[in-house]
């Protein structure tokens, strides 16, 4: 069956999006179903409403809903968030800022998860979710995102990576050998550099992408993307430069290219190799060239093997005045089973945040890249992200300055210098 495409698309300014919004609202949620208020008893006649990625019209969606009706005693209405990010996040922030009551659980990202948990917008699951319901999960994840002061506040539903992904028909037609090391990298980006295509395609769009990638370059010379002062993070800026400028094996364009748009590059064959999240290869799949042409290789080995990992998490509302509903509903999606039909009834087909979901090859059935998920965590490459409460200030700022130093029009030491002044003033205010 066709596997329908996953969205995955930020707009520009989503650091005043989400931020505005909190400081209209003053950054405390105090809706009617707040601390205090009347809680309904949860009947077969509770309905509650889950603010959720698209659930399809087709027999995974209805598998999934289906689901969901014989699991819980309750009704569930799904309410679809917006196709782009950035209008996500500002309905999401401006709804819990507002004290709205009117959606139950939010299906939300990391970055959204550290904003809401600073704001104080979600309640504590852990009378309903226990430990051992998120145990099945990357190691020291839970510690980033979902507990807080000894609580839970989230239960993940995805897992996606950023993986390395080569253009296999490319490189058997120039005698290439897929590379392993940083030597071997550079050797087979330049060599793959040719009649108008690049060894090498990134999305170093501003609104996110570009930081996405200085983490995952960051990380693979030994670096932290919050961190300028590091030699693993000044050798990573200075190897994006020289990609482009001194190497000239990726394009300056990079900057102007988002996920979408670079997806769409590597499927009509415009580079040998594009490190990018694992839900392209629903894309690479819906166009017929994932496992042949296109596949996943191991990720070469710099100073690390190292690569971001992230999830969306479903949490719930602290002004829910159906909190108990709710949290059975959240720790339900827990389990190994509704989170795989889960990740197929919205058309993602990733990887399930529960790990032990990987060893079942009934529930894995038509998910992708499990395999290659299962070798990176053998190998040791997965790292959950860093990331601060102000995170989408990050994207706009410090990505900004980067970018500016990628286009020349600052110095590498103007770069580092102004990109650490931003990242204090993020971390200190």
């Amino acid at each position: 069956m066709l596997r329908k495409k996953a969205r995955k698309s930020i707009s520009v300014g989503l650091a005043g999006l989400m931020f505005g919004s909190l400081a209209l609202y003053g950054c405390s949620g105090s809706g009617a179903g707040g601390d205090g208020a009347h809680q309904e008893e949860v009947t077969s006649d509770t309905e509650i409403t889950v603010y959720t990625s698209a659930i399809n019209e087709d027999e995974y969606g209805d598998a999934f809903k289906q689901m969901v009706e014989d699991n819980l005693d309750f009704k569930v209405n799904f309410e679809s968030e917006p196709l782009l990010y950035a209008d996500t996040v500002n309905k999401a922030t401006t709804m819990l800022a507002s004290g709205d009551d009117s959606v139950d659980v939010y299906f939300i990202d990391e970055i959204m998860q550290l904003s809401f948990l600073s704001a104080d917008f979600l309640e504590p699951l852990d009378d309903v979710v226990t430990d051992s319901d998120i145990s099945n999960i990357l190691e020291g994840y839970a510690d980033k995102f979902l507990v807080r002061d000894g609580h839970i506040y989230g239960v993940p539903a995805d897992f996606g990576g950023i993986l390395f992904f080569v253009n296999k028909k490319m490189f058997d037609e120039a005698g290439v050998a897929i590379p392993t090391n940083q030597e071997e990298f550079l050797a087979a980006a330049q060599a793959l550099t040719k009649d108008g295509k690049y060894g090498l395609l990134e999305s170093w769009d501003k609104a996110s992408h570009l930081q996405d990638n200085l983490n995952r370059w960051c990380l693979m010379f030994g670096g932290d993307f919050y961190d300028w002062t590091l030699d693993g993070t000044k050798e990573a800026i200075q190897f994006m430069y020289d990609l482009v400028h001194k190497y000239q094996v990726t394009s300056i364009d990079n900057l102007s290219t988002d996920y979408e748009t670079g997806n769409q590059k590597f499927i009509d064959g415009n580079g040998a190799m594009y490190f990018q999240w694992a839900s392209a290869a629903a894309s690479f799949d819906e166009a017929g060239k994932y496992g042949e042409e296109i596949i996943c290789a191991p990720m070469p080995t710099f100073k690390t093997n190292k690569t971001p990992m992230s999830s969306w998490m479903w949490v719930v509302n602290k002004n829910s005045a159906k909190k108990e509903a709710a949290k059975e509903y959240v720790k339900f999606m827990a389990t190994p089973e509704a989170q795989a039909a889960y990740m197929k009834a919205t058309g993602k087909f990733s990887p399930t945040a529960n790990l032990s979901v990987w060893e079942d090859p009934e529930l894995t059935a038509d998910l992708l890249t499990i395999e290659e998920h299962k070798l990176y965590v053998e190998e040791d490459a997965f790292e959950a992200r860093t990331l601060c409460p102000r995170h989408s200030e990050y994207m706009d700022t410090v990505t900004g300055t980067l970018q500016e130093y990628l286009m020349d029009e600052i110095s590498f030491e103007e770069c580092l210098e102004k990109g650490q002044q931003q990242i204090d003033e993020l971390l200190n205010n």
